[in-house]
């Protein structure tokens, strides 16, 4: 097993513990935080809508310079001089550009007064983006990823702590909206303490358009990419309303561990590995299953329990008032899913430099997505959300296709990659809902979630030990290898 593979496979442990670990403090808190929210639908929405534009902001901030760093191989000091600054020139500009247009912004994609009343307040996070932006690349790249993991729990636990206590002292939306600052500022800010970075006071205009002609393009096709990502948002909040938002926002963000903490902890990881093997096709190609491999592995139980134990769960957590949710959740498990194993692929565009194709496949899919997503909020938030699983099915398949011919692999070898994850987790789900439909009416829901997820624990790893042994072999010896 070679050195990048171990560092890899550490990386991933460190930043995925840190990740599942973030989300469960989270979760928490939105459970405590709901309870004290007059209109708990009203505030989900008005925060979740703000947070999508916002989300446009930080990546325009940050100009792919981050990802530009890692990508290149050998980045000098004044490389690291030069983003430094470049993106302090940007991110600083546009928080200012959007605190001053918040109205406008808000009225635009919502027409809705509170959104534009927070958006203020959240435009701050574009500043610590381009402050964390250097700092937290060069950790990634030389793979620190244990001190990126204590971060990443600092920023959870503290973004945990200003939500309840806010929410406790009667703060209702601006609970959620201090949270998302602070989140931001200790992951912007928090990078200094593991590596700060020494810049002179002046760069080289030929440094910035190297990284640029890197990180513009990423950036464009993650632009692109996020508008795809968040049309559902978008279009819901401004057609069915900020409450109707504010739902559909919660099953979205219950999801968001296996969709988008698990692919970021991935993320993270394997796209400075990727990059490293960007001039040997076929080992990247073999990295590239193994890592969807693995994602699968991760994700697709947690998918099968959330549609399972969707209607008692959310009830039990976020109250009765926010059973819609219940509904939402399980109709956008599929996509969850299917998201989750889809994201690996676009750090094989950007491991090998293809960008622009990267750009131009995601305009396709955002045209795709505006689509059916047009038609599917005619059913309201249920039909968006089966709108949305049944796109995000569509976009996979088609992207698989372009990776295989850049990565050199077959539709074969991808479906073998899966095959174990997918049977692993249908005999698990056939195990908690049998068990399920016996004992629900007898025991509490609190006892029947916490007996069903048991039950799931046990059935998962024993399909792979009796069905999938070349896979449960193969997760022992990377277990073995973190401990090392």
């Amino acid at each position: 097993m070679t050195d990048l593979r171990r560092t890899t496979v550490r990386g991933f442990s460190w930043t995925g513990l840190a990740q599942g670990a973030g989300y469960l403090i989270q979760v928490g808190a939105l459970g405590l935080v709901v309870r004290h929210l007059s209109e708990p639908s009203r505030a989900f929405g008005t925060e979740v809508a703000a947070a999508t534009i916002v989300g446009v902001g930080i990546l325009a901030s940050e100009m792919g310079l981050g990802r530009a760093l890692i990508q290149k191989r050998d980045a000098r000091e004044a490389h690291l001089t030069a983003a430094l600054w470049m993106g302090l020139i940007i991110s600083c500009p546009l928080a200012v550009l959007l605190y001053l247009t918040a109205r406008f912004w808000g009225g635009l994609f919502f027409d809705d007064p509170q959104v534009s009343a927070v958006l203020p307040a959240m435009a701050s996070v574009l500043v610590f983006a381009g402050i964390g932006t250097v700092p937290r690349a060069q950790m990634e790249r030389t793979f620190r990823f244990g001190q990126l993991a204590i971060l990443d729990v600092c920023a959870a636990f503290s973004s945990g702590i200003t939500m309840a206590s806010l929410a406790l002292s009667g703060f209702e939306v601006w609970s959620l909206v201090w949270a998302f600052v602070v989140r931001h500022a200790v992951l912007g800010l928090g990078p200094w303490i593991f590596c700060p970075v020494n810049p002179v006071r002046s760069f080289n205009v030929a440094d910035v358009r190297v990284l640029l002609g890197f990180g513009g393009k990423w950036t464009g096709s993650r632009l692109v990419g996020y508008v795809q990502q968040n049309l559902d948002y978008l279009l819901i909040g401004r057609f069915l309303g900020i409450e109707a938002l504010g739902y559909y926002g919660l099953a979205y963000r219950l999801i968001a561990f296996p969709q988008t903490r698990v692919v970021q902890a991935v993320a993270k990881v394997t796209f400075p590995a990727f990059s490293a093997l960007q001039d040997d096709v076929v080992r990247l190609g073999r990295a590239y299953l193994s890592t969807v491999k693995y994602v699968a592995v991760l994700v697709f139980p947690v998918m099968a329990g959330f549609f399972l134990l969707a209607h008692p769960g959310v009830v039990l957590l976020f109250k009765p008032e926010m059973a819609p949710a219940a509904v939402v959740l399980q109709v956008l498990s599929p996509a969850g899913a299917l998201r989750s194993i889809a994201s690996p692929a676009g750090l094989v565009f950007s491991a090998l430099g293809r960008t622009g194709l990267a750009l131009i496949w995601n305009i396709a899919g955002a045209i795709f997505m505006l689509a059916v997503l047009w038609f599917g909020i005619t059913g309201g938030i249920t039909g968006a959300a089966l709108a949305l699983s049944l796109g995000v099915l569509v976009l996979t398949v088609a992207s698989q296709g372009i990776v295989n011919r850049l990565a050199r692999i077959s539709f074969g070898e991808y479906l073998k990659a899966l095959y174990p994850a997918a049977l692993g987790s249908a005999l698990m789900a056939g195990v908690v809902a049998g068990y399920k439909w016996l004992l629900i009416g007898v025991l509490p829901d609190s006892a029947l979630i916490a007996s069903c997820v048991v039950a799931g624990a046990f059935a998962y790893p024993l399909a792979f030990r009796l069905f999938s042994k070349e896979t449960a072999a193969e997760a022992m010896r990377l277990a073995g290898l973190v401990r090392r």
